[in-house]
């Protein structure tokens, strides 16, 4: 072979190697950048975590402080009150605050109560009949419920009071949409009564079955608080107030549901759930 095919094949051979040597070293790289991301992330979500408890800690310190005060719980009381989401150690958190008095108790409300808040939320008003059947401690279905032999391909039912607004989704007939719906109007806490002071419309037209004294109610709320006086199981201080906490820190998102209890001027984190993403 002549000189300058020799050179030649060569130079091939190297700008192979060449070539090969690059490929290598993006591949390298493309990992090393993916492994960056990766611990990014998880610092990020480490962070996101703390942040999530650390707000709700900061929340039930300032509940502890409200019960301590002999005041009912309204709509002007200070945890009631919007709060801008906060910048706070490299993310941005925002808290918002419920009491659960403001919802059905599905344990203990009267019989006639959640149907008239399916009513009012656009729900079918038979699927009371199916959650009774969940809870109550017989196998006789109800005219529109569902007992054991229903739930075949899934959980019986436990013939048990609720153990938690989610498991609501076991029951027939409640679908995804219809325990979006439900969710921010009932509660399985176990209040008192229902707060007249923070009820929302919907609720108050379950709990009383007038509307025109809910509606008196709203209205005279707005700049007194409302005395229970003859009204049935009512309360106007709960014990469990619903925290939802959403934290942002860079790409991650969080988002928790957590129930503080608190009562004369002590308060603990009881419950906590983290909301998985929307699919």
């Amino acid at each position: 072979m002549s000189r300058p095919a020799e050179r030649g094949a060569a130079l091939v051979a190297v700008t192979a190697a060449l070539a090969a040597l690059v490929v290598v070293a993006l591949g390298v790289l493309a990992g090393t950048l993916r492994a960056e991301r990766r611990t990014r992330a998880a610092l990020a979500t480490l962070q996101a975590d703390a942040l999530a408890r650390s707000a709700a800690a900061t929340a039930a310190a300032l509940l502890a402080d409200w019960t301590a005060l002999d005041q009912p719980d309204d709509v002007h009381a200070p945890w009631a009150q919007p709060i801008a989401p906060q910048e706070l150690g490299g993310g941005r958190v925002e808290v918002i605050v419920e009491d659960e008095a403001r919802r059905l108790d599905l344990g203990t409300a009267e019989p006639d109560a959640l149907p008239r808040l399916l009513e009012a939320l656009a729900l079918d008003r038979a699927l009371a009949d199916a959650i009774a059947d969940w809870t109550d401690p017989d196998d006789r279905p109800r005219p529109y419920g569902a007992e054991r032999a229903a739930y075949r391909d899934g959980t019986p039912p436990p013939n048990a009071p609720l153990r938690s607004v989610g498991e609501l989704g076991l029951v027939r007939g409640v679908d995804a949409r219809t325990l979006a719906r439900l969710r921010p109007f009932v509660t399985v806490a176990g209040e008192a009564g229902v707060n007249p002071n923070t009820a929302p419309r919907e609720v108050l037209l379950a709990w009383l079955g007038d509307a025109a004294r809910a509606d008196e109610i709203l209205a005279r709320r707005a700049t007194v608080p409302i005395a229970c006086d003859d009204l049935p199981r009512c309360t106007t201080r709960a014990r469990n107030f619903a925290l939802a906490i959403t934290v942002r820190v860079g790409s991650v998102r969080r988002r928790v549901d957590a129930t503080v209890w608190a009562a004369a001027g002590r308060a603990d984190v009881v419950a906590w759930r983290l909301v998985p993403p929307p699919a």
